[in-house]
């Protein structure tokens, strides 16, 4: 199998990954998520330990770990994100300003990193224009709120999701402007996450690997360790009103298990296929994935008009992806 196809193969395990790591948590009240963080993020570096070991024990790099914590910066704002700006407006601003940092960085060259090419850089151009496009249907659909359920649910970071107390912004118009900037910022540094270990990796031999496989661990222990500091600094701040419930635990590591494959398979995806490919796909399709999951197992979305946006946005979505494959060119 060539890398191209490897790197294909491996964007469909980050889609799958990334679009189905909150099922086990999907029925369960993390209240402010931060407890449910940290253990999602144990589960991530669980996998990392694992794909260590499979791999020989590489060196771990240190530097490397900048690009986890980055990730777990972001992540961590989320709940006021959306606090002040809603679910729907927060997802869309941080996920298109994710995809088009990791799209630029590589088409440009941004950060330290080398640009990457394709073949067709007309085409890869719309198909991102594309795939941005069919982030926006998802700002349009109507929560739905079963009598049965608490109004809680679990929201998606791009690459993570944490529990909030609620998916409709409660803050003024200062409120929701902040809330904007932290959201375009936060979509930055998920953008931006892997770049510490590309920049060593564009280095290369002797000092460091030129195989993107050979920064999981130390990227995963980034993840570790600042979702930690966060959990203890929560925990000296709310003091009694902090939350942590062992129900959550094993669910938790569950979702960091599913999350952290899908993103050693972005890792490969990045080496084999390019930020220029791999990013617009992997940010773009697990919404619509996670969306069908809702639809089939938990019987959400299920109105006309949701139904409808979410037909819509896998229908411009083949389209997008298509498009992007297409402007790789030959091997």
């Amino acid at each position: 199998m060539s890398d191209v196809s490897i790197g294909y193969l491996c964007c469909l395990i980050s889609v799958l990954g990334f679009g189905s790591n909150y099922i086990p948590v999907k029925k369960i009240d993390v209240k402010d998520g931060v407890f449910f963080t940290l253990c999602l993020s144990c589960g991530v570096f669980l996998v990392g330990l694992f794909q260590w070991a499979a791999f020989g024990f590489y060196k771990f790099e240190p530097f490397a770990m900048l690009g986890g914590a980055i990730w777990a910066v972001a992540n961590a704002c989320v709940p006021f994100i959306i606090e002040r700006c809603g679910l729907g407006i927060g997802q869309l601003v941080w996920s298109v300003t994710n995809m088009l940092t990791g799209w630029a960085t590589g088409t440009f060259g941004l950060f330290g990193k080398d640009r990457d090419t394709v073949q067709y850089f007309g085409l890869n151009c719309v198909g991102v224009v594309i795939a941005v496009l069919s982030l926006a249907p998802f700002a349009l659909m109507e929560k739905d709120k079963p009598p049965e359920q608490s109004a809680r649910d679990v929201e998606q970071c791009g690459d993570a999701r944490v529990g909030l107390a609620s998916a409709a912004p409660s803050a003024g118009a200062s409120g929701f402007v902040a809330g904007f900037i932290v959201a375009l910022v936060a979509g930055v540094f998920m953008g931006s996450n892997f770049d510490p270990p590309t920049y060593l990796q564009q280095i290369g031999p002797p000092e460091h690997s030129s195989d993107a496989m050979d920064y999981v661990i130390s990227h995963f222990s980034g993840i570790l360790l600042a979702s930690l500091a966060y959990f203890l600094v929560y925990l000296g701040v709310m003091r009694k009103q902090s939350f942590y419930d062992r129900k959550i635990v094993l669910p938790g590591l569950g979702s960091g298990i599913l999350w952290g494959i899908a993103q050693v398979g972005w890792f490969k995806a990045n080496g084999a296929l390019s930020y220029v490919i791999a990013f617009p796909i992997i940010v773009a399709v697990p919404g619509v994935l996670a969306a069908v999951w809702g639809v089939v197992l938990f019987g959400e979305n299920r109105g006309r008009r949701n139904l409808s946006l979410l037909t819509s946005v896998i229908l411009i979505q083949i389209v997008g992806v298509g498009i992007i494959a297409m402007s790789k060119g030959k091997s």
